[in-house]
């Protein structure tokens, strides 16, 4: 082999390893960036159908166990009104909980509330449904309960007045 041929050789290998270098360091930063502290990695949905806000407190009896109670009140809910929001959870661990409502014919969603934990299994928080119409609107309003970056979501349609 010549040299200059020897000398094309390595510069094409370094080439190839730098290459190789740099793939895996977009992997890497890739791989790092996907999971996020705090990132939700799996979310679970349930619908009670059965169960108006608007009327009572909602008790739902999860797949897999535990008990979950939903309550807004004052009733009836009324649009711009302070409502003060409650989540109990029996047999259910969870780090957080929040709200979020949202319009149903209206695609309205609007950000979600944090509830305060105010002893184990006790969430409050205080809420009010945002005014879009005159007149009722259905809503369906989720709760949320968050543990080891998975996200249990219980939604629940109502009409407000």
């Amino acid at each position: 082999m010549t040299r200059r041929l020897k000398a094309f050789l390595s510069l094409l290998i370094a080439l190839l390893l730098l290459l190789l270098i740099a793939l895996a360091g977009r992997l890497f930063w890739r791989g790092a960036q996907s999971e996020k502290p705090g990132e939700i990695t799996q979310v679970t949905r349930q619908t009670a159908n059965d169960c108006d806000l608007n009327k009572a407190p909602c008790r739902v009896e999860l797949p897999g166990g535990g008990v979950l109670t939903a309550e807004l009140a004052p009733r009836p809910l009324v649009v711009l009104q302070p409502l003060t929001a409650r989540l109990t959870l029996q047999d259910i661990p969870a780090e957080s909980a929040q709200l979020t409502f949202f319009g149903i014919d209206m695609d309205m969603p609007f950000d979600p509330t944090p509830l305060q934990e105010i002893a184990p299994g006790q969430f409050i928080g205080q809420v009010s449904l945002p005014v879009c119409v005159t007149g009722p609107m259905r809503w369906r309003a989720e709760f949320s309960i968050i543990r080891q970056r998975r996200q249990r979501i219980i939604e629940f349609l109502f009409y407000s007045q």
